[in-house]
Formats: structure tokens, C-alpha cells, sequence
């Protein structure tokens, strides 16, 4: 099933767009300001976010750079007032895929969510995956397996186990790692790469072999298991 995030500061129309995107059979998960939309995008994988630019605590803008620094291919559409003309042109320029301003008609949403759907499946290219002991990882499509059963990775494990093999058998540095990963967040500690680290290698059963990422004590970690591409 498709999976929808809507990020929406209004009630009536985030109730509204929910139960017709709904009804439509698409999978919805709502947000009511952009913190809250950026932390459900941090923890799922959404196929489509369809983005308020003026809301409380982080703007629609603000998420929009979020999210292209992580994903750059996730279809976003904007939605807009007309006062916001200054702002649509920013966002498109920012990596929106489309827009469509208040007032707006369902029928039209739903035809530029179901375009902006089926154009992204056309152009995706054909995902990478990535072979190692038991393992399977798409790393485009955020899915990982182990003898053909699906292992639940938040985005950012994810984006972290990516980083390490993209950078494999190499020590990555924990500075490093927090740029790269979480662009320097300033609530985020290297504490929270050990904590992510610990996740990965629980849910991958890694905790004792270390088979897959290793510590390198005061640095940081590498990614040590044998890679091969298919």
C-alpha cells in the first residue's frame, strides 16, 4: 500500500484530506505542525509527503530542507496560499516536486498526488542492493531482510547503516558520522550514534560477534562484513 505523510496545521482540512486520501486506499499518517511531521518522516518511509509551507514550530520550508538533505527523491507536494507566492517559488527551487494552492478542489489534489506517484515509479531507477551474510539491503528503498524476512529500520538507522557502507571497511569517525547523518543537530550527542549503533547490531543479532560493524575505541565504527552488489 502507498504511504502518505501529510503534514497540515489546519484541523478541518487535515481531517478531510486524511479520510478522502483514505478512502482512495492510500495509507495516511498526519502531522499538525512540522516538528511532529519531521519526526514521523525521521521513523517511516512515506512514498509521498504532502507539505503545508505556514505552520507552527517549522515550517513546511524549513521540513522541505530536512527531507531532501536525507531523501531526494520522495515526491513532495506543497500546498499553498495565495499570500505565499514568494515562498512556492522557494520551495520548488528547494526540491518541491509540485503545488497547489489554497482554496483547492479534491479532485485536483488527488489527480497531482496520483501524477506525482506514478512519475516517481517510472523514473526510480533500479534499486541497488547490497548482499552480506544473511542480508539482503535495498538501500534506495529502505528495506533490509535477513533470509527473506523483513527487518523494521527507523530512517535514521537506516540512513546511519547506509553511511557506514558507503564508507565500508573505512573508519568513520563520530563527528563525521553526525554530520553526515544528522547534519550536525545541535540536540544530538555521539551518545545517540552508540545508542543507534546498538539498535542496528540488535536487530541484525550482532551484539557479541561484532561480525558486521565494529568499535574502534575513541574514534568511532566500521562497517567490516563482506559486501556484494546485485
Amino acid at each position: 500500500m502507498i504511504q502518505v505523510l501529510l503534514v497540515e496545521d489546519e484541523p478541518d482540512l487535515r481531517f478531510s484530506l486524511k479520510h478522502n486520501l483514505t478512502f482512495e486506499g492510500y495509507e495516511v499518517d498526519v502531522a499538525e505542525d512540522g516538528e511532529e511531521g519531521s519526526q514521523k518522516f525521521e521513523e517511516n518511509n512515506y512514498d509521498l509527503i504532502i507539505l503545508d509551507i505556514m505552520m507552527p514550530k517549522k515550517t513546511g520550508l524549513e521540513l522541505l530542507e530536512e527531507i531532501r538533505k536525507i531523501n531526494t527523491s520522495v515526491p513532495v507536494l506543497m500546498l499553498t496560499a495565495k499570500s505565499e507566492e514568494m515562498d512556492k517559488v522557494i520551495g520548488l527551487e528547494m526540491g518541491a516536486d509540485d503545488y497547489l494552492g489554497k482554496p483547492f478542489g479534491l479532485s485536483e489534489l488527488l489527480a497531482r498526488v496520483k501524477a506525482l506517484i506514478r512519475r516517481s515509479k517510472v523514473e526510480k531507477p533500479k534499486p541497488l542492493i547490497y548482499s552480506f551474510l544473511d542480508f539482503k539491503l535495498d538501500l534506495e528503498n529502505y528495506q533490509l531482510t535477513k533470509n527473506g524476512e523483513d527487518i523494521h529500520f527507523s530512517q535514521k538507522e537506516f540512513q546511519l547503516l547506509k553511511y557506514l557502507i558507503r564508507h565500508a571497511n573505512q573508519t568513520q569517525k563520530k563527528t563525521d558520522i553526525l554530520e553526515a547523518v544528522w547534519h550536525y543537530d545541535s540536540n544530538v550527542t555521539t551518545r545517540t550514534i552508540d545508542t543507534h549503533i546498538a539498535r542496528i547490531r540488535r536487530k541484525m543479532m550482532d551484539q557479541e560477534k561484532n561480525e558486521i560493524i565494529q568499535t574502534v575505541p575513541t574514534v568511532g565504527y566500521r562497517f567490516v562484513a563482506k559486501l556484494k552488489k546485485t
